[in-house]
């Protein structure tokens, strides 16, 4: 196991807990063919750890897609339709609300669950992680009519009550700063956020990585992370189709 000084927070707090906390691991905008994406499902394989990949319909490529089956650790979620952002001026980006016109944005996503259940077959899930991890609201009562059985946002996004069938398995620790430059914030930055999620967690705790911005430094300790999550058994890092039923 990993001794770097840097995840000591995150080793004490898992050396302390009653019982393993449970992890999941998200990763964004998959899609199309590229080196870093490659990377990524190479990490996952050799750190045998479960990655939920949010893959967005529309840039969907077959290399890529073939890259993800022969992935045994990846599994398939809904990342929107295009990632296209329909806010109005001076709102926050969106693609599933906005000026978008509803019924269009339904067609949308039910087309996107076409092209991923296609494309993935079983290793796809029936779970919308929405773009810029933004919904509107009203579009949230159509999601369990459209198969959808998950929604997974930021961890402070307040959507109100959820319609039955559906369950939130949220995200709560990002390793960049979006706000400076997209900077990877540095692997003690991110085991302290961590431990401070698990201290005292009863639910799981999702973290979200972007192979897309994810520059060569940041790999290595991403490794290390991962591998510490793989081998204390203070966690357990989860494939996210397990955890569906958990979610709430």
């Amino acid at each position: 196991m990993t001794g770097r000084a840097e995840l000591a927070p995150l080793r004490r707090v898992l050396d302390s807990r009653p019982r393993p906390a449970v992890l999941w691991w998200r990763d964004d905008d998959a899609g199309r063919p590229d080196p870093r994406l490659d990377r990524l499902l190479a990490l996952a394989r050799a750190a045998a750890s479960p990655v939920a990949l949010a893959v967005v319909p529309a840039w969907l490529e077959e290399p890529a897609a073939e890259a993800i089956r022969t992935t045994p650790e990846a599994t398939v979620l809904q990342h929107g339709w295009a990632h296209e952002d329909h806010a109005a001026p001076g709102e926050r980006r969106i693609e599933l609300g906005g000026r978008a016109d509803r019924g269009r944005l339904r067609d949308e996503l039910a087309r996107g669950r076409e092209v991923l259940a296609l494309a993935f077959a079983a290793r796809f899930l029936p779970v919308l992680v929405p773009p810029w991890n933004r919904i509107a609201r009203d579009l949230v009562a159509d999601l369990p009519g459209l198969g959808f059985r998950g929604l997974s946002i930021w961890d402070e996004g307040d959507l109100g009550r959820l319609p039955g069938g559906l369950v939130r398995l949220d995200v709560h620790v990002d390793p960049i700063d979006w706000r400076r430059g997209r900077r990877w914030l540095g692997l003690a930055a991110i085991a302290e956020r961590l431990a401070a999620r698990l201290a005292h967690a009863d639910r799981p705790i999702g973290l979200v990585t972007h192979h897309l911005v994810t520059g060569p430094e940041a790999w290595h300790e991403l490794a290390l992370l991962l591998e510490l999550l793989h081998e204390h058994p203070g966690a357990r890092l989860m494939p996210v189709g397990s955890l569906l039923g958990e979610a709430g």
